[in-house]
Parts: C-alpha cells; structure tokens; sequence
C-alpha cells in the first residue's frame, strides 16, 4: 500500500487559516508587551473616522504618533495623545 502522506503539503484545518500554525498573536506576550493590539485598534478607529494612524519604529526608542488626513499632520507625542486626539475628532473605542 503506498504512502502518499507529504508532511510539508499539510496545511491546517479548521478556520481556513493557512498561517494559523505560524500567526504571532499579542494575546500571546505579557501584558506589557501588548502595545502592537492597542495601536492597531487605535488605527481602525482613525480609518473609521477617514484619518491614518502612523507611528514610529519603537525599535528607534519611543514610539511617536502622527495623524494625518488630506494630506495635513497632527503630531501626536504618546498613544494616550492619540487616544485624545481621535475623541477629538468623534471617534471611540
């Protein structure tokens, strides 16, 4: 009886993930390590709100924020900043 069993054409099953075996959830790290889900949060609530969220690279020293929409920039020192700055503009988590 032949084997056709090929362990690196295995894909997941389940949820139709291919990566689900490989994904780097934040849930994952200690809570303080945790600051990738809150931007990416923040991020969504800008673009529900017609603006972009951008930050620098943390691995540059602390991260800084920026807003931007039609093409004017609104500096944005720390994430709580940021967290303001979308309220301003009449968005919520």
């Amino acid at each position: 009886m032949a084997n056709n069993h090929h362990p690196t054409n295995e894909k997941p099953t389940g949820d139709g993930n291919p990566t689900a075996g490989d994904a780097n959830n934040d849930l994952d790290c200690p809570t303080g390590q945790r600051t990738c889900k809150a931007f990416e949060t923040l991020r969504a609530a800008y673009a529900l709100r017609h603006h972009a969220l951008y930050r620098t690279d943390r691995q540059d020293g602390p991260a800084t924020y920026w807003a931007e929409r039609w093409g004017l920039v609104r500096y944005l020192p720390t994430i709580d900043d940021a967290r303001r700055f979308l309220e301003q503009i009449g968005g919520r988590l």
